[in-house]
């Protein structure tokens, strides 16, 4: 319901209740592993439908074949209207909230709640939409990934540079980035608004990154400042639950910490025409890793420097999951960065090391068909293993091993745990740093959502 101020979610409500517990347990970490093909595969029927708008050629461009065009045309005839009509539906509310936020005309704040609100119901509906194409997920002819594997020999001799000198993939940025910052919205823990500026990085174009700030409602100006990732194929503020934003960033605002979320390469507002959120840090691996690994952590840099400027005392950086990886680089890294670029702790959540491995045999490598178009473009262990400077962090920490706090599950597969744990020991991080639980990849994430347990520790940190 709409109002003078953005309410918590329902469903973030929801996993925190009692019911939400049996979230956090194996059984709901193999189902969840299991859904995640067909989930990809909606998805990806939906990136390539803005493109494709005849069925025939929609089925074409995601693989199907002739036998699997004939029988499912009609179904995606009827799928193709709708989410025309849906998308339809946005444009004209997407225009209002664009202007009122960032046109520079100020608005009451009900009707900039009233405009956030409907914006990410519309958004949602049109970039999740659900079972739309609920007839594509077990067709066996379209893949969840649009793979383009690069040729091992190719991609080796391109990289050649920067595996003499990791250091200049994961430079800073050349300059300060020239911020552009939105109206405030109310939010439920203090006013949040955007911020956006021009990617540092050659690998994304220098597309725009957009990044979502919540403030604590005490407006202090010397506010400590986090910057936290999300992981794949995460969409932000474009639906309705983003679960980072309730379970970090108001958790955090609550506490007197500005917590910043930016929206990752190639994910969110910077999907690629054709792919969904993440779909190129996929399909593109093992190269596509480490070029998003340098962008995002360049991008952090960039924030940082903001946040910096704005009066924060102290800031952090962190992210789950693939943010986790990238997390890791700015540790490993940041220490040739200009000092206000550096961050004065990070948090890890799900990270590895030995990320070429993790590349051929994490589990969800394996089930989003990672692994087979890896290993079915002729990288093997060994080539795959020339590439661990671009993709892994340096031996050292640029930082204090007592600044790095991680969040790990002692039984995840897919950023295995014992490949993290041995990061962990080189890099001296104290063992009352590591935040260690009996939990899958999936299962320790909803552990994340539920308790305030990390969010507590950074706030520590950061004062």
């Amino acid at each position: 319901m709409s109002g003078d101020t953005l309410h918590t979610s329902s469903m973030h409500r929801m996993l925190c209740g009692p019911l939400g517990w049996l979230l956090t347990t194996g059984l709901f970490n193999n189902l969840k592993m299991a859904m995640l093909p067909r989930e990809f595969r909606m998805a990806r029927a939906r990136s390539v439908a803005v493109l494709h708008t005849d069925p025939s050629d929609f089925l074409n461009a995601l693989g199907a074949t002739d036998a699997a065009r004939r029988r499912l045309e009609g179904s995606a005839t009827k799928a193709l209207t709708e989410l025309a009509h849906r998308r339809a539906a946005l444009q004209p509310v997407e225009a209002q909230w664009e202007d009122a936020v960032w046109g520079g005309e100020p608005s009451d704040p009900s009707t900039l709640v009233a405009l956030e609100e409907k914006r990410r119901a519309l958004s949602e509906a049109a970039l999740k939409p659900g079972m739309l194409f609920r007839f594509l997920w077990k067709e066996p002819s379209i893949a969840p990934t649009g793979f383009a594997t690069p040729d091992p020999a190719e991609a080796l001799s391109q990289a050649t540079g920067w595996l003499e000198k990791p250091e200049l993939l994961y430079a800073a940025p050349e300059a300060p980035a020239a911020v552009e910052r939105s109206a405030s919205i109310p939010g439920p823990a203090g006013p949040e608004y955007l911020i956006r500026f021009r990617s540092p990085s050659p690998f994304t174009d220098r597309d725009t990154v957009t990044a979502r700030v919540y403030q604590p409602a005490s407006g202090s100006t010397d506010a400590p400042t986090f910057v936290f990732g999300s992981g794949l194929g995460m969409v932000y503020d474009l639906i309705g639950y983003w679960p980072e934003e309730d379970y970090m960033a108001r958790r955090l605002a609550r506490r007197g910490v500005r917590t910043i979320l930016p929206e990752s390469p190639w994910h969110g507002r910077r999907e690629l025409p054709g792919r969904y959120s993440g779909e190129p840090y996929l399909a593109r691996a093992p190269v596509s890793i480490y070029e998003l690994f340098s962008a995002q952590a360049r991008e952090t840099a960039a924030i940082v420097a903001w946040a910096r400027s704005e009066g924060a005392r102290r800031v952090g950086v962190g992210g789950v999951s693939l943010s986790g990886l990238v997390a890791q680089q700015v540790v490993g890294h940041c220490g040739a960065w200009p000092e206000a670029m550096r961050p004065d702790m990070v948090f890890i959540g799900a990270g590895s090391s030995h990320v070429d491995q993790v590349v051929v045999m994490g589990d969800l490598s394996e089930r989003l068909g990672m692994t087979a178009a890896v290993r079915g473009a002729g990288w093997t262990d060994a080539l795959l293993a020339k590439l661990r400077p671009l993709l892994d962090p340096p031996e050292t920490p640029a930082i204090p091993p007592e600044a790095i706090l991680t969040y790990l599950g002692s039984r995840d597969r897919s950023t295995p745990y014992a490949l993290a744990r041995q990061l962990l020991d080189r890099w001296k991080v104290p063992e009352r740093n590591r935040i260690v639980h009996d939990a899958d990849h999936m299962a320790l994430y909803t552990r994340l959502i539920r308790s305030d347990e990390a969010a507590s520790r950074i706030a520590d940190m950061l004062q």
